[in-house]
């Protein structure tokens, strides 16, 4: 594959990461809904500028992992831009694939500038996020809908005005049984809670849902009744592939503070000249660069037109595991000051890695993807 970074991403990777450096960098936030950063991040155009190629002032996959990732390079919060790409990767994308002309133009525009913050709801306390045993069900009323049921671990929810659900229509369908719908705050019988002692991530927020026989009109249905597992598909193939990207640039930057670190350390004999440093040093670049590759490569796919899940499990899994041991292999190296929060906070990457690496499902979820495509083309993908 040609892994040449085009001139326009490189453009916006620079323009991101000075912004960040600019206005971002310099400190974590409190727990919770970082609304400031939020708000930064829409005035920069960041919701505006990564989405899909066919909308309309969007950029590529490749382009928008290009600003996430300079973002991060440039110091953001990682749990701010964690919590952006749910809002763009299971909300907006979805809208934008699947919904009708009336249901972007209510929607779209308020996602597009941060006004408006968007969730993807469907993993369960007792399933998981599992298609079988989805149990949130979607029942036929009067002019549209009751829904019943309870969602969990949900990024963004306590700050959402617009939250896709997925929902089990049609009992005796199994996994075409689904149907996701477009719930906006506020809805009669819907309630939304925080959920308490969050480690890492701390720039984003997490909370449960319940609906409570709530009520929602026919023309909240996105795509088609029964379409839900096409709609969550096209959302996780986007969260896997880019989810990280911003978390990719984060760990590139305290790669440099590390490295700046150890050649200030030892006095006379800086520790760059100590092998034991230098290799783990090393072996952190070398993880960097190959999860980078896979990650680029996924978006790639996503530029071609091709929802590649075996591609975007590839990623996910490639970065998720990266940033857990660069995390931990630069704590072993700043030693004392790493224990005490000092910069480079190792210990709050090691925090946010670890959050970071359940999102999107597991890694045993992303292999189960990997494996299930071997077994159908066992050669990978055909090379032009």
């Amino acid at each position: 594959m040609d892994c040449k970074f085009p001139k326009e991403a490189q453009r916006l990777y620079d323009d991101a990461a000075q912004f960040a450096e600019s206005s971002l960098a310099g400190g974590r936030p409190d727990s919770g809904f970082d609304r400031a950063g939020w708000r930064l991040l829409g005035a920069f155009g960041v919701f505006r500028r990564a989405a899909t190629r066919e909308a309309q002032g969007g950029a590529g996959a490749i382009e928008t992992v290009a600003i996430l990732e300079g973002l991060g390079r440039g110091g953001a919060d990682r749990g701010l831009l964690f919590a952006a790409g749910a809002h763009l990767f299971g909300c907006l994308i979805p809208l934008a694939r699947y919904g009708t002309p009336a249901q972007i133009e209510a929607w779209e525009a308020s996602l597009r500038d941060g006004a408006i913050v968007g969730a993807l709801a469907v993993t369960e306390a007792a399933g998981g996020s599992s298609f079988e045993n989805i149990a949130t069900t979607a029942a036929a009323a009067d002019g549209g809908y009751r829904l019943s049921g309870e969602k969990t671990l949900i990024t963004n929810a306590p700050a959402a005005g617009l939250t896709i659900l997925v929902a089990r229509q049609f009992p005796d369908r199994g996994a075409l049984g689904l149907t996701a719908f477009l719930v906006p705050a506020g809805s009669a019988g819907l309630s939304v809670s925080p959920l308490p002692s969050q480690r890492g991530l701390r720039g984003a927020t997490i909370g449960e849902i319940a609906f409570d026989g709530c009520s929602i009109p026919a023309e909240a249905v996105l795509g088609a009744p029964g379409a839900g597992l096409r709609v969550f598909s096209t959302a996780m193939c986007w969260e896997r592939s880019l989810l990280l990207a911003g978390a990719l640039g984060a760990a590139e930057r305290e790669l440099s503070l590390c490295v700046a670190a150890m050649r200030a350390r030892g006095g006379k004999d800086s520790l760059l000249s100590r092998q034991a440093v230098t290799h783990r040093l090393a072996r952190m670049k070398v993880r960097l660069e190959a999860a980078r590759g896979l990650l680029y490569r996924a978006a790639s796919a996503l530029d071609d037109g091709a929802e590649d899940q075996s591609a975007a499990a590839m990623a996910k899994l490639a970065v998720s595991e990266m940033l857990v041991a660069n995390a931990e292999d630069g704590m072993r190296l700043m030693a004392g000051s790493a224990w005490r929060g000092a910069a480079p906070d190792f210990g709050a990457a090691l925090d946010d890695a670890f959050g970071a690496l359940f999102a999107s499902g597991t890694p045993e979820m992303q292999l189960e993807v990997v494996a299930r495509a071997l077994q159908t083309r066992p050669g990978g993908p055909r090379r032009s």
